[in-house]
């Protein structure tokens, strides 16, 4: 017979003994009879006490974490500083003391996020102890079930913190049998696996925690934009109409512009034209003599309260010019948040929300219009048809990929339509009044035109209708209609021509011309509205586009380039005039030496700001942008028509806010998130298996009490010894006892959990 053991306890030893006890032959099943039960002590009140506190603990770190995803999500905007109680920290980014207010706030933000830092650290240690508590719970679920847990787990709730344990063999060694032959169920030992990556997973959750709770504690300094609120809808443009409009040319009456006497907008926009002109003279001069290394300063233009230049892209060809209707409507908001008068009737506004924030910058939808094309030199032709049509061609036309030379060539109207096709005036030259020594300028819009030189006219036939002597009897409408290779496509539709005729007798045909197509795009205006980065109040587009290929050009009525020089129709503008002085000086010389000079330059930017100037003043039409909910059905539909384009009207002020804008913050969400899994994960686990925490120091007594029965016999190397698995139990006094793994079946049902 084999002895067999059966425990000897009582209740004054510490130490639990086996005595032999020899089988009987009757029965050779007979298996160790457990000692009569116990009445079972009462638990500790304290010990509950502690238990259910800890639960609510973890429970309570949720909260925190709540609140700071609800400020991310919501991207609550804190202020103009990070310590700004009730939004009320006035930076007063236009006031005499804004510096030594913004140093004030900077010294309160250092504080503020230097306080924010520890409270970061406490989430931290906070969920150090639910992961701790976690990992207990977890290991005391499977050392009381089946075989135990290897001895290589006993501890690891203890261990799991370094981030090094993720690397320590045994963590992915203990679930495997430690004797060879020994049977293990397969399904055991993913358990004990799946146990091993949770704590991996913990351990590496817990060092994330810091960093993560960190980045949504702590708010930033970032760009917020206000909500967008829509104002306008157009509804088409005043490019195609001769100008008109009370607002535009408020010292006109109808009947002047009726009858194209534009002299009328002198005082508003005459000055403006000459001071153009005196900046480009200046800014060329500059960039050509003093060492400018051939940079030119654009210069500027003032609508209402704002100013504007014109605007170039890197990615498109096209010079895009602000609306100064929009501009007018801009600068009432910009007044306001410059804390001015906008209207002497209505109070003071330095808005609550501009005020709390370093700066703010007015943003604000609106169209503009843009113009592609170059300047030329050359002669110029007539051919008149009998039904009062006529052909209009330049020669000098220049390829920029090829280097080939055309002649170009419009179609024009004359009687009631030539009103809308056709405008010119004249420069008046001080130096000798002479009627054919002024400079003429006409200005001509087409709606198609063609090109041909000496040896091409791309099937079109214009050259055998300009040299035959029956011009009369030419297919003029299949001479435009003919097809051209792309790089002479883009301005072949709804062209406009600006032709300056040289003076001089003998110059009669000589011009140097400039060509365009115009187009219409709804970019976004932006104006910082702070005295100090921006003292000039210069209003930039934003959202410029590409033009795409298939763009159609608008049609340009040529009489706004009259409202622009603020000269009548036909009429002799005066001498005196800056732009006039200008431009009687450079043309000449760009004429005879090229376009490629100091004068040549000094010509273009001189055109090149005229005709800003006209397209800067082209009205536009609207009507109420839908109201209500801008989420709603109708107002999607909205936003959506292209052809009428919703207008919004927003700020971006820079301020200290909560955001998910970057992928730190995101990767934030996620561990906190996590973090929330594991704080219910721990509360599910104590509400269901009512496991109870015990002291390392108890964890020892009881390891200490423990008389090992050869479980370890054989077994040296630490990996092997990892293995080892033991049932941790309660016996009948509360106190954990560790029971070897062969032993675990004839105590499972002695002991009372």
């Amino acid at each position: 017979m084999d002895p067999v053991y059966e425990p000897i306890s009582s209740k004054g030893d510490i130490q639990t003994s086996y005595r032999p006890v020899r089988k009987s032959s009757s029965n050779l099943s007979t298996h160790l009879t457990p000692p009569p039960p116990e009445p079972r002590p009462r638990r500790r009140r304290s010990r509950v006490f502690f238990h259910w506190l800890s639960h609510i603990m973890s429970l309570l770190w949720i909260a925190p974490i709540a609140t700071l995803l609800w400020l991310n999500y919501s991207h609550y905007v804190v202020g103009a500083s990070s310590w700004c109680p009730g939004h009320n920290c006035n930076a007063d980014a236009n006031g005499d003391n804004a510096i030594e207010r913004a140093t004030k706030l900077d010294h309160n933000d250092h504080n503020v996020n230097g306080a924010l830092q520890f409270v970061a650290k406490a989430l931290e240690v906070w969920f150090f102890f639910v992961a701790t508590s976690l990992v207990y719970d977890m290991g005391v679920m499977f050392a009381k079930k089946g075989r135990g847990l290897p001895v290589g787990y006993l501890l690891t709730h203890l261990e799991f913190g370094d981030i090094r344990y993720i690397l320590n063999p045994l963590l992915w060694t203990s679930p495997l049998p430690h004797r060879t032959g020994v049977p293990e169920k397969r399904a055991r030992i993913i358990k004990l696996y799946i146990f091993a990556c949770v704590t991996a997973m913990l351990t590496i959750l817990a060092n994330l925690m810091g960093p993560a709770a960190a980045v949504l504690v702590l708010p930033t300094l970032q760009w917020v934009d206000t909500p967008r609120l829509m104002y306008q809808t157009f509804n088409g443009t005043g490019a195609t109409e001769p100008p008109s409009g009370k607002d535009i040319f408020p010292d006109c009456s109808a009947a002047q512009l009726s009858a194209r006497n534009f002299s009328c907008t002198a005082a508003t926009y005459g000055p403006s034209l000459d001071a153009w002109a005196a900046q480009s003279i200046s800014s060329t001069r500059q960039a050509v003599y003093n060492e400018g290394d051939g940079h030119i300063i654009l210069g500027s233009s003032q609508a209402s309260a704002l100013q504007f230049t014109i605007n170039a892209t890197a990615n498109s060809d096209v010079t895009w010019v602000p609306s100064r209707q929009v501009l007018r409507e801009m600068s009432h908001d910009f007044l306001k948040a410059r804390g001015w008068y906008a209207d002497w009737d209505e109070p003071e506004y330095p808005d609550r929300e501009f005020n709390n924030s370093l700066q703010t910058i007015l943003q604000r939808q609106g169209p503009s219009l843009g113009a592609q094309g170059n300047c030329y030199t050359g002669n110029v032709s007539d051919v008149y048809r009998p039904d009062g049509r006529w052909i209009r061609c330049y020669t000098g036309w220049t390829s920029l990929n090829t280097d080939a030379k055309y002649t170009k060539c419009l179609r024009l109207g004359l009687g009631a339509a030539n009103r809308d096709n056709y405008a010119q005036f004249y420069l008046e030259n001080l130096d000798r009044k002479v009627t054919q020594l002024k400079t003429g300028i006409g200005i001509y819009f087409a709606d198609r035109a063609t090109y041909f030189n000496d040896t091409e006219d791309f099937n079109s036939g214009i050259k055998h209708c300009l040299d035959g002597g029956d011009k009369e009897h030419c297919d003029w409408d299949k001479v435009f209609d003919a097809p051209l290779p792309d790089e002479l496509t883009n301005t072949t539709v709804n062209v406009g021509i600006v032709s300056y005729q040289v003076p001089g007798p003998d110059r009669e045909n000589g011009r140097v011309w400039c060509e365009h197509v115009v187009y219409q795009t709804f970019p976004t205006y932006s104006v910082d509205t702070s005295p100090r980065s921006n003292g000039q109040n210069l209003v930039m587009l934003n959202n410029l586009p590409k033009v795409e290929k298939e763009a159609v050009p608008l049609a340009m009525n040529p009489n706004w380039y009259l409202a622009a020089w603020s000269v009548n129709y036909n009429a002799t503008l005066d001498g005196e005039r800056q732009i006039v002085k200008e431009l009687s000086r450079v043309l000449p010389l760009a004429y005879e030496k090229g376009l490629i000079t100091l004068e040549g330059a000094e010509f273009m930017f001189l055109h090149m700001y005229a005709l800003g100037q006209s397209l800067s003043m082209v009205n536009y039409y609207t009507y109420d942008a839908p109201g209500g909910d801008p989420n709603s059905k109708e107002a999607k539909a909205a936003a959506e028509d292209k052809k009428h384009p919703v207008f919004r009207s927003y700020a971006t002020i820079h301020v200290w806010a909560y955001g998910l804008s970057g992928r730190t913050s995101k990767l934030g969400v996620a561990v906190v998130l996590l973090g929330c899994a594991c704080v219910l994960a721990r509360f599910l686990i104590g509400l269901t298996t009512g496991i109870q925490e015990r002291s390392t120091v108890e964890v020892l007594a009881a390891a200490f009490e423990h008389r090992h029965q050869g479980e370890f016999e054989g077994l040296e190397e630490e990996n092997h010894l990892a293995k080892v698995r033991y049932q941790v139990v309660e016996d009948g006094e509360g106190k954990q006892r560790f029971i070897p793994e062969k032993r675990t079946s004839r105590w499972s049902h002695a002991m009372s959990l």
